[in-house]
């Protein structure tokens, strides 16, 4: 993790985190509560071919997936959906959900909000590793959370399921306001040229760049951001970026928009 120089933000690389491993998973939590007012965690979530998360749903927070590699079989209130790179699933409140990796070693950015959930990911490890567990410390983990563990997925609300952006430059809304409940918005920069220049806008908080590079020029400071980094725009009607590489891609995220 680097500060940049005056009130401009936190530049975070995903690779300097270490990660929360328990079998068939791995969890690198990029963003969490504390450094975002609580309003979203982001979180890198790993797991082999065959792995699985059992049937679950939160109560208190909406999640989002947004694939990077591989394959995941995501059942939402008893729906199936399979999700590639690009893609994106959002999974409503109190929906019953479960997801198997079905291709490759996925790879996917995992948001809650309202943050949370991310300390779960966090306790994974020490949990799992203690005799007779998952059982009681699991479940008490989850509870705190606002998590049930389920039988199955069930009925329940229907995912907000998007395709690949297909290359688009031009931003694109994965999930509105209306739709995290929380006012958070969800967008995409995706399969920007070399050279194009962006404003994220008065009300964009972060970024996350999945592809290529970045020059944001910030108040004070400018910072290259490269892929798996996440920057914090607490001035961000001041910021433009630029992309370094052509096909670069980002996702935005915006509070009270």
């Amino acid at each position: 993790m680097s500060e940049l120089p005056g009130p401009t933000g936190r530049l975070i690389a995903t690779r300097d985190i270490r990660p929360a491993a328990v079998p068939g998973h791995s969890f690198r939590v990029v963003a969490d509560g504390s450094v975002t007012a609580g309003a979203f965690s982001l979180t890198e979530s790993e797991s082999p071919k065959g792995a699985a998360v059992p049937p679950h749903a939160h109560d208190r927070s909406v999640e989002c997936f947004y694939v990077l590699d591989g394959a995941y079989l995501l059942t939402v209130s008893g729906t199936s959906h399979e999700v590639g790179p690009g893609g994106f699933l959002l999974v409503p409140r109190g929906a019953p959900h479960q997801f198997e990796v079905v291709e490759g070693e996925a790879r996917a950015m995992v948001l809650f909000t309202p943050a949370g959930f991310e300390e779960v990911f966090r306790q994974m490890p020490a949990i799992f590793g203690t005799p007779g567990e998952p059982g009681p410390a699991w479940v008490r983990a989850n509870e705190e959370a606002a998590t049930r563990l389920l039988d199955g997925t069930g009925p329940g609300p229907a995912a907000l399921v998007r395709g690949p952006g297909g290359g688009r430059s031009d931003p694109v809304t994965l999930a509105d306001a209306g739709a995290t409940g929380t006012g958070l918005r969800i967008s995409l920069h995706d399969g920007d040229p070399l050279g194009a220049r962006w404003a994220p806008g008065p009300s964009a908080t972060a970024v996350y760049v999945l592809a290529g590079r970045y020059r944001f020029d910030l108040p004070g400071a400018s910072t290259v951001v490269a892929a798996d980094e996440y920057l914090s725009l607490p001035q961000a009607s001041q910021v433009q970026a630029l992309a370094l590489n052509a096909g670069s891609r980002a996702l935005v995220l915006h509070s009270g928009a």
